[in-house]
């Protein structure tokens, strides 16, 4: 995990326990490397970001790429997904990609106004709490949470392919149980009562979604 420089403690605890519980809801025992706002000490060639050393870069190939003052997340994906670090030969080593940002983002590719979040199955995910900073401390802490759970869910294989029932093909598979795997079209309003839905119930997911969190792991 890494993130934007000026991510606030409210935000940062609500991304880090979104991944605790849906790593706990999948029974993985995966550990979390929280970099912060990561540069390496190498990560400058003279005036110059070195290329993958440190999250400046990230955003920098987001900005450069962008529409409206907004990141390019779809640029931000592919660095994730090409970054070196997953190279063993390279002193990397096979991991998922979290970063967190407080800029607004959206997609390019997909043409979108905006995006909350962007994900790549078994490569990683951007998520951006900058929807959300209008609302109250906790409504705000709940959504991020939310936000990360559902993005993550796509990283770890939500939904299936070959997943037939109760199946959203908007922008992508999604679920339509009452699941944090459902598509949140209307933001903030969808995420808010999504929120209040996984607080009510005690469960982020459904139990379908569950058992395919569990199937990726295991």
């Amino acid at each position: 995990m890494m993130q934007e420089e000026g991510l606030d403690g409210l935000e940062k605890r609500a991304v880090m326990d979104g991944v605790k519980e849906i790593l706990q809801v999948a029974r993985a025992t995966l550990p979390i490397s929280d970099f912060g706002v990561w540069r390496h000490r190498d990560h400058k060639q003279g005036d110059s970001l070195k290329p993958y050393y440190s999250v400046d870069w990230y955003l920098q190939m987001g900005r450069e790429t962008g529409v409206r003052g907004q990141l390019n997340a779809d640029e931000l994906i592919i660095s994730l997904m090409r970054e070196p670090w997953k190279d063993e030969s390279k002193g990397g080593q096979e991991h998922y990609d979290l970063m967190v940002v407080h800029s607004d983002i959206t997609s390019v590719q997909h043409k979108t106004n905006f995006v909350i979040g962007l994900a790549l199955l078994g490569i990683g995910t951007v998520v951006s709490t900058h929807r959300f900073r209008t609302l109250e401390n906790r409504t705000r802490y709940e959504c991020v949470k939310t936000e990360t759970m559902h993005e993550l869910g796509h990283v770890f294989g939500l939904i299936p392919s070959d997943r037939k029932e109760n199946v959203d093909y908007s922008l992508g598979l999604h679920c339509t149980n009452v699941c944090t795997m459902r598509q949140g079209l209307r933001v903030p309003i969808d995420w808010i009562r999504y929120s209040q839905e996984r607080l009510d119930l005690g469960s982020a997911f459904c139990n379908r979604c569950t058992q395919d969190l569990e199937n990726f792991f295991h």
